[in-house]
């Protein structure tokens, strides 16, 4: 075979290749200025996996920490792009493109027939994450032992807590093992634990253990540590769920599967 005539139908390939994308990212800013567009017109699940597949396509893997335990939509948003593993940039436009047509088959006619605006105040709404409220900055003689926390500060924690402590919990009902877990601070929880005395099944508010907020976090280390610790894996928050529930993704489920069957064999 001719070298040359290789190298043309390489070059014709990529080409196509390259034409191929074009079209896909311009039907892709398309969509993705109509769902700005018409946000009321679809469900909430709609809105979230389109908020998945866009983050997914513009930004790649989900790499943002988890928000706070306390920013449920944010963390709902998080949860969805995160699920999406490594999808490629180009599978996401097109998972996205592929979504809206399925719920609207004629968006595109839409689009046509109406005159060209810009996303009006939506948009960030459907693609953004609410950003982080910035915390207040003070001097360490001023912190609180839940401020400690969640810099993730062992040592100086350990210089403010009394065993008194162990109990107290803030304005949201939530004690420091708790903001431990949410931080990840798998340090912290052992500490909590194993030096100060602090129950591993300590209940928050709303009736939610340590291991509810490491699970529905997809906090690995912390689950292995509040397992390692002997957390309970039977108990329900107000709402009826438990741990297993809560669980945020596959190997955080099986990780508790397995350690309810290590137990079930021990008994």
């Amino acid at each position: 075979m001719d070298l040359d005539s290789d190298s043309d139908l390489f070059d014709l390939t990529n080409d196509e290749d390259d034409e191929e994308g074009e079209l896909q990212a311009s039907a892709f800013e398309l969509a993705t200025s109509y769902v700005s567009r018409q946000t009321q017109t679809f469900k909430d699940y709609d809105l979230l996996e389109f908020y998945a597949y866009y983050k997914q396509a513009t930004e790649s893997g989900c790499n943002q920490p988890c928000p706070s335990i306390l920013q449920m939509k944010a963390r709902t948003k998080w949860n969805a792009w995160k699920a999406l593993g490594d999808m490629s940039q180009a599978d996401a436009q097109r998972s996205y493109i592929e979504k809206l047509q399925r719920i609207n088959p004629i968006w595109k006619e839409e689009c046509s027939s109406s005159k060209k605006t810009k996303a009006g105040g939506n948009s960030w709404a459907v693609h953004s994450i609410e950003s982080v409220p910035v915390e207040e900055v003070m001097p360490d003689n001023k912190k609180t032992m839940f401020d400690l926390v969640k810099e993730k500060n062992l040592s100086a924690l350990r210089q403010k807590m009394q065993k008194g402590d162990i109990n107290v919990k803030d304005e949201h009902g939530m004690a420091l093992i708790h903001w431990a877990t949410d931080r990840n601070a798998v340090d912290i929880i052992d500490y909590l634990v194993v030096s100060m005395g602090v129950s591993v099944d300590q209940l928050d508010a709303e009736m939610q253990t340590p291991l509810h907020y490491a699970a529905s976090c997809g906090h690995v280390e912390a689950v292995r540590t509040l397992l390692q610790l002997k957390a309970s894996l039977e108990l329900y928050d107000e709402d009826g769920h438990c741990c297993f529930d809560v669980a945020d993704t596959e190997e955080i489920f099986n990780m508790l599967k397995a350690e309810e069957e290590l137990r079930q064999a021990a008994t």
